[in-house]
């Protein structure tokens, strides 16, 4: 690379091999195992096995909109101890009770509200979970898109890790690892989406780990302020070799002055 330009940005694939040769598998979506209260990570184990796991990951994906995980899951961890489990359970629950046990997620009124209704719509269609979201892929996205609460994430997690089926989640972080690498200049859901499935081959195992992977770099690494030392991606990163020169820059000049040496 000479001197003073830009690295080349990792293609989408090469990104991926490197974050899961760091990584490893990162076992998402988080489910809670029988005799447990709240979710755990399930390294090499793909799509839910039950109903009760696609409900819990259907309800996990509305608690965590616009929040973080932890948060998220203590409020999985308040249903589940007082005996919310099932889809049909949020239907029995009074809104006002389901909302005081999901408090930890934020917005609570307003996605007490949210799993009400999705619960009562997944109730109409008459079917389990499972037949349901293997419906026709784009038609099904549509409706879940037409719901009110459920925007392009909250319906991709739930076709990924509840349905097992081809859906690319973005993220606040793969758009931002997006902008970094130098993949978009203006990476919104839809492009970025569309930027990455045109890159990768269509699988849900890889759809699943990347989404899990790029979010274990945003912590590690990709923070709002970077931490690139270490990062497996920095050679490929934009973003990260301005860092590293501008750090270089200001070091040089901001060094003591050597006795002598004017």
């Amino acid at each position: 690379m000479s001197r003073g330009l830009s690295p080349i940005p990792l293609p989408p694939a090469r990104a991926y091999r490197r974050l899961y040769a760091r990584y490893g598998a990162q076992g998402w979506w988080p489910t809670t195992p029988r005799g447990a209260e709240v979710p755990r990570y399930h390294p090499g184990r793909g799509a839910p096995v039950s109903e009760r796991d696609r409900a819990e990951i259907c309800v996990g994906a509305v608690l965590a909109q616009n929040t973080n995980w932890s948060n998220a899951e203590k409020a999985l961890g308040a249903l589940h101890s007082a005996g919310v489990w099932t889809l049909g359970d949020v239907e029995r629950t009074a809104e006002r009770s389901l909302a005081g046990l999901i408090r930890s997620s934020g917005y609570f009124r307003q996605k007490a509200k949210k799993l009400k209704a999705f619960a009562r719509h997944a109730a109409s269609r008459g079917k389990t979970l499972g037949r349901w979201l293997s419906g026709p892929l784009p038609e099904l996205r549509r409706e879940l898109l037409d719901l009110w609460g459920v925007g392009p994430e909250t319906a991709d997690s739930i076709l990924l890790y509840a349905g097992g089926r081809p859906a690319f989640v973005v993220d606040a972080y793969t758009r931002r690892l997006a902008a970094r690498l130098g993949w978009l200049r203006r990476p919104d859901y839809a492009r970025t989406q569309d930027y990455l499935v045109r890159r990768l081959p269509k699988s849900v195992r890889l759809y699943n780990e990347f989404h899990a992977l790029v979010v274990r770099l945003a912590k590690e690494h990709c923070r709002a302020k970077p931490v690139c030392g270490g990062c497996p991606l920095l050679d490929g990163c934009r973003y990260g070799s301005r860092l590293r020169k501008r750090e270089t820059f200001l070091k040089a000049y901001s060094s003591p002055l050597v006795p002598g040496a004017i």
